[in-house]
């Protein structure tokens, strides 16, 4: 559900009342190509470049020749009309499909700039969409998000979002700041008749407040998994078996296996999809006292990105010493590697061997079930974006400061809180707010 806001929508924000025309659909060759116009003078970009569409005949996909600025035809193609305010940016909106070349598709962007458009900006078409009261700017971003998933959870994180999941819970902590401050309103206009509005009451509402704002910030962990990903690293002695396990994560030949100890010297990483979930897995060099600089210089790379990681795998060899600690607070999948050569497994350690595949379907389940552990499904409820998190703590710093003892002074922080929540939906006249947000997407959208 979009969060429009009640109030005119500034200039900032609508983009002026020029037409904007950009390919739709990603650069280069391909089958088809969508060409996207949108603004006042779609119709007249109608009738000059598909002059065989009816204009006033809106959400009909039409075959029909598409001309060139000289009014050659440039290509057959499918033309649907939008008419305001039942399309995506609210505006009158055309798109054209056609062959994906890149020499036609640039003519006929000419013919639409020929008929009264022009080049749109990143984002444009979404911003507009803002403006119009389609989408709110949480919802703008998850747009993005949508186009650049690569993962399952990217994509279902996304789409939630799109549908207003986050913007709903947004929506209420919203609600409640304005019934805090319509509160400490009221005590400062019941104080000058004598009417005393308890500040227990006051200090309770906040309470409920800071506790809707800590439990959406406390889903920012869990934002930036879906985003980033999870770190995990694997390490052990040399010939522990890392690089094969490794390579067989990797399901490809990506790190050098072999029997000489102190083959991997340095960091080698690949990026995984495990659940759902993006996961970059990191080879490193085996943890041993050399006096080989180069490969010392491995190992402290090695425990630097252990101890950075989201997890640890560790691996125990059956024919080599028990490995090297690892940093507290850092959690661990324990291995013991080479299974095949016989060894009892301690209480922890899970047997697992490249060579013959034993234990390695349970090793994956393990592996798939901490890294869902770390990606609560919160229903695409989940501030992704550092935007999200920093309205979010300037919201609860604002609350928190508040002294509910003076209320003139703290229904100018509550102010400053509901401020942050509106920088959130886009409700302010900020246009390098919108700028910023909005120069990450694409031409097209």
């Amino acid at each position: 559900m979009a969060m429009g806001s009640s109030r005119e929508l500034s200039s900032a924000l609508a983009g002026g009342a020029d037409t904007i025309v950009a390919r739709a659909t990603a650069a280069g060759r391909g089958a088809l190509a969508v060409v996207r116009v949108s603004g006042p003078e779609t119709a007249k970009v109608v009738a000059a470049v598909c002059p065989g569409v009816d204009g006033a005949r809106g959400w009909a996909a039409t075959l029909t020749p598409l001309h060139g600025a000289d009014g050659q035809i440039l290509d057959r193609g499918v033309v649907v009309v939008f008419p305001s305010p039942r399309s995506f940016t609210g505006e009158d909106m055309m798109e054209a499909t056609v062959h994906g070349s890149p020499y036609l598709v640039e003519r006929l962007i000419e013919a639409c700039v020929a008929a009264g458009a022009r080049q749109a900006e990143p984002g444009e078409f979404t911003r507009r969409a803002v403006a119009n009261g389609k989408l709110d700017l949480v919802q703008a971003e998850a747009v993005r998000d949508l186009v650049e998933a690569e993962t399952a959870w990217q994509l279902r994180n996304a789409r939630e979002q799109l549908g207003g999941a986050l913007s709903q819970k947004f929506s209420v902590l919203r609600n409640e700041l304005v019934g805090l401050a319509a509160m400490v309103d009221a005590a400062l206009e019941f104080e000058a008749q004598a009417v005393v509005v308890a500040e227990t009451e006051v200090r309770e509402r906040a309470a409920g407040c800071l506790r809707l704002l800590a439990d959406l910030e406390g889903t920012a962990n869990a934002g930036a998994r879906i985003r980033d990903g999870l770190e995990v690293v694997i390490l052990g002695p040399p010939n522990a078996g890392k690089s094969t396990l490794f390579n067989y994560l990797c399901g490809a030949e990506r790190a050098i296996v072999s029997p000489d100890p102190g083959t991997t010297r340095d960091v080698v990483e690949a990026e995984l999809e495990v659940g759902g979930v993006r996961v970059v897995v990191r080879d490193t060099a085996g943890l041993r006292e050399s006096g080989d600089a180069v490969e010392e210089e491995g190992r402290r790379r090695a425990l630097e990105a252990a101890a950075a990681a989201d997890l640890v795998i560790v691996l125990w060899p059956a024919d080599g010493p028990p490995p090297t600690a690892v940093q507290a607070g850092v959690p661990v999948l324990q291995l013991r590697s080479k299974a095949d050569l016989g060894c009892e497994s301690p209480a922890g350690w899970h047997a697992v061997s490249c060579h013959t595949g034993q234990g390695l379907e349970g090793f994956r389940q393990q592996l798939t079930e901490q890294v869902l552990g770390d990606v609560p499904d919160l229903g695409g409820a989940v501030a992704v974006a550092a935007r999200h998190r920093a309205s979010l703590a300037r919201a609860r710093v604002a609350v928190e400061r508040a002294d509910w003892s003076y209320p003139e002074l703290a229904a100018e922080d509550v102010r400053w809180a509901l401020r942050a929540l509106e920088e959130l939906f886009g409700e302010v006249d900020d246009e390098a707010l919108l700028d910023e947000v909005f120069a990450s997407f694409c031409v097209g959208k």
